[in-house]
């Protein structure tokens, strides 16, 4: 029998079936093995697909900040933000020196980035400069003592699960040296930060975020990003050129990057 298109209705039937017969998991796995492949991946929302920012803002939330310590404070008021009030051309805006932008920066930069979901990994793969995330769904936990490894400080390590059609992922071990946004607000390395991932239409993403960082905020901070599906574009290559290179052509290239395609 060809179980492929079956219905979630038969599989809860057959289940269900299986259940008052008294039939183990083993004896249900040898006998319908499809069956089980089949309701396992209903279970698993796809988020995958190709994703561009709703919106070129300058942070993740319409609302102001929290109280910052005087440490955020004085961070605060040395950057000079590429979007906002006090935005400049020559800002010290890590990506203007091809300094990975860290999360949730990343997710604002205006150009595409995919999903791509494995069993036990969820990747997120950005075209600008090519980064990648890797958020493991595999049960594991953040590594006791970060500073350890060989994990990357500039965007943390993530760990996911799936509440419903949601996937939660919770980040930590940032370094200090990105932003929380374009506007240039900071982060210490006491950076948590907690998403909630889902899709609430076939051509939208949304991600609610919640910021907790004791050395720079009073209390959390919470906002929401959402990207829009593009499902004819590719991933292009964009390569980030420093300033140092004292290539005058990379500023009308940079530029370029950061325009919201049509």
């Amino acid at each position: 029998m060809n179980w492929n298109g079956m219905s979630t209705r038969t599989l809860g039937l057959i289940l269900t079936l299986a259940a008052v017969l008294g039939l183990s998991r083993a004896v249900i796995a040898q006998t319908f093995p499809t069956v089980l492949a089949t309701k396992a991946e209903v279970l698993v929302p796809d988020l995958s697909g190709v994703w561009l920012p709703q919106a070129a803002g300058a942070s993740f939330s319409k609302w102001p900040p929290p109280p910052m310590t005087p440490w955020a404070v004085a961070r605060f008021a040395a950057n000079k933000p590429t979007m906002g009030p006090g935005a400049v051309l020559d800002a010290n805006d890590p990506t203007i020196n091809c300094i990975p932008p860290g999360v949730p920066y990343i997710l604002m930069v205006p150009t595409p980035f995919e999903i791509l979901q494995t069993p036990n990994r969820t990747l997120e793969l950005f075209e600008y400069n090519h980064w990648v995330r890797q958020i493991y769904t595999d049960g594991r936990e953040h590594p006791k003592d970060l500073e350890d490894t060989e994990i990357s400080q500039w965007m943390g390590h993530s760990i996911g699960k799936w509440e419903g059609d949601t996937l939660v992922i919770d980040t930590i071990g940032f370094n200090d040296k990105t932003w929380l946004d374009r506007a240039g607000h900071p982060h210490s390395d006491a950076l948590h930060l907690v998403e909630r991932l889902r899709r609430t239409s076939h051509d939208t993403l949304e991600d609610n975020l919640t910021i907790e960082d004791p050395k720079a905020y009073a209390n959390p901070w919470t906002g929401t990003l959402t990207f829009n599906l593009k499902p004819a574009w590719g991933i292009m290559e964009h390569i980030c050129v420093s300033p140092a290179n004292e290539d005058k052509r990379y500023l009308e290239y940079e530029l370029r990057a950061w325009e919201i395609p049509k």
